[in-house]
């Protein structure tokens, strides 16, 4: 008996196979209550799916690929918190006061002998600020009024009565750091590790994809040959059936011993309970996909169409397989950006173990009037120019601790990405070269059982031969069509065992979701 499936007996094994799961539940253990008659559970309504349907599915809706893509939403957030640094920021501030002092006694003399000085004002600022990302300046433009009245001012008999001064001034300031926090490189330290980040994290993504789509490939065919392993059980039935049939009939005409006939009922027995327990696998792994699929409706049986994929023995180059992994495992690719930011992160904690040095300038033009229109005049300003120019330094007496802690942490984190990067190379070495030799016997394998499958259908059809004849008996026929369908199933297992080859090694390689594009 040859239990290579044609493409003609497709649908007749799912077709068996929905009717097993919707129309026989006792098959699967859903038995009715023995008191109540009442069902145990209800009958399954089938789903079936290809596997491109079901990869689909998968990716749409399992919920550690969703996690992993929302974790790489989160981390390109970065980018725009890190791009915040360089966006330019409005300041505004509007102060009412007042301000009362005792008089020196040299302050009461310029000030007309008043014991106190009194300041009543309102102040106004407005500036806007920029970080400028290629030198590190900070540049700041400001416009400020301070529009106040003292008691002082009050003895003016030539000032309008409750005049106020309005003082302006509008300037522009410049903070150049010379060497520390200085040039684009430390500027833009933070955005770039913010994009190395959100580039790592989406590389995790898709390698959190390919996992779980190999895992669910390999669980999708482990079903297939659960599903053929219930066709081959049915088709043992078949021929325990007719073969009962027969040895019954051998009986009646006194050819046949009633223990001959008990042998082929036990074996019958055997194949119903065998049967019971691949459409309990199929029962099971289809289970399991649907666990992947986050769905959980227990009146859901999915039935896998595709077939198993085909057995191709020929070998693969190691080397070019290699190169490919490397150019294309998100894993390795990750590992590589992991190393670019913390040579970045290197840089910058270098750069911040330098005293501070900044250069600083500023430049504006200040005016008083009665009134704050003339105020900001520029014909009023332009006499009254106001600048600066100078050099700051800062640095910590002794050994600046804090920054070279910070160098020694970030030296061991590229160090231990460095490691980490030679790690998964070496792995991934390893990887190609365990899956080719998987691949490699398990086709081999599958080529043997092959011809054992044809030299036991040749037997069986010798020893049908001579069971005819009379040279032979029935427990020999049964041992031989037993042997003939599990040397079908040992077929099917090194099948599956090869596709599942393939699929570590085109995870191996990086190329598995290429078919899923």
């Amino acid at each position: 008996m040859n239990i290579s499936f044609k493409p003609a007996n497709k649908f007749l094994m799912r077709a068996a196979l929905a009717a097993a799961l919707v129309v026989c539940p006792c098959l699967l253990g859903l038995a009715q209550d023995a008191a109540t008659g009442t069902p145990a559970a209800t009958p399954r309504t089938v789903m079936e799916m290809s596997l491109k349907e079901f990869v689909d599915k998968l990716r749409a809706s399992n919920k550690t690929i969703l996690s992993k893509k929302s974790e790489a939403g989160v981390a390109a957030t970065g980018i725009d918190r890190a791009e915040g640094a360089f966006q330019s920021v409005f300041n505004a501030a509007a102060v009412r006061s007042l301000n009362r002092q005792k008089n020196t006694f040299e302050e009461a003399l310029t000030r007309q002998n008043l014991g106190i000085y009194e300041r009543v004002g309102n102040d106004f600022n407005v500036g806007v600020s920029q970080l400028v990302a290629a030198t590190g300046a900070k540049l700041e433009e400001k416009v400020s009024l301070s529009r106040f009245l003292t008691n002082n001012d009050r003895l003016d008999p030539l000032r309008p009565n409750d005049a106020y001064d309005n003082r302006s001034a509008v300037a522009v300031s410049l903070t150049q750091p010379l060497w520390r926090d200085a040039g684009s490189e430390v500027t833009e330290a933070r955005l770039n590790v913010a994009r190395l980040d959100t580039s790592a994290a989406e590389f995790a993504s898709r390698d959190t994809e390919t996992s779980v789509v190999a895992e669910a490939i390999t669980a999708y065919y482990e079903l297939v040959a659960a599903q053929l392993r219930v066709t081959a059980e049915t088709e043992k039935i078949r021929t325990g059936e007719r073969l009962l049939r027969e040895a019954q009939d051998a009986h009646r005409h006194g050819r046949l011993s009633e223990s001959d006939v008990w042998e082929v009922e036990n074996a019958l027995a055997r194949y119903k309970s065998s049967h019971s327990e691949a459409l309990q696998s199929v029962h099971e792994r289809g289970n399991r996909l649907l666990t992947m699929l986050m769905v959980g409706d227990a009146s859901q049986a999915l039935i896998a169409t595709d077939s198993l994929p085909a057995v191709n023995s020929k070998p693969l180059p190691l080397d070019v397989s290699l190169q490919t992994a490397l150019d294309r495992r998100d894993d390795f690719q990750m590992r590589k950006v992991q190393v670019e930011r913390e040579g970045i992160q290197l840089a910058y904690s270098k750069n911040q173990t330098l005293p501070r040095i900044d250069l600083v300038a500023s430049y504006g033009l200040n005016g008083l009037e009665y009134s704050a229109g003339s105020a900001f005049s520029v014909n009023n300003m332009s006499d009254y120019p106001t600048w600066s120019l100078g050099m700051q330094f800062s640095t910590p007496l002794g050994v600046n601790r804090q920054a070279e802690s910070d160098l020694q942490a970030a030296r061991l984190r590229r160090e231990d990405a460095i490691l980490s990067l030679k790690a998964v190379e070496v792995q991934i070495a390893n990887d190609i070269d365990t899956t080719l030799a998987m691949r490699s016997r398990m086709a081999e394998r599958w080529a043997l059982w092959q011809q054992v499958r044809q030299r036991e259908a040749q037997q069986l059809e010798v020893e049908r031969s001579k069971f005819a004849a009379g040279r032979s008996d029935v427990r020999e026929i049964l041992l031989r069509e037993e042997r003939v369908v599990n040397a079908g199933l040992a077929v099917q297992e090194q099948q599956v065992g090869f596709a599942r080859a393939s699929i570590l090694f085109e995870a191996a390689q990086g190329t598995l979701m290429d078919r899923f594009r």
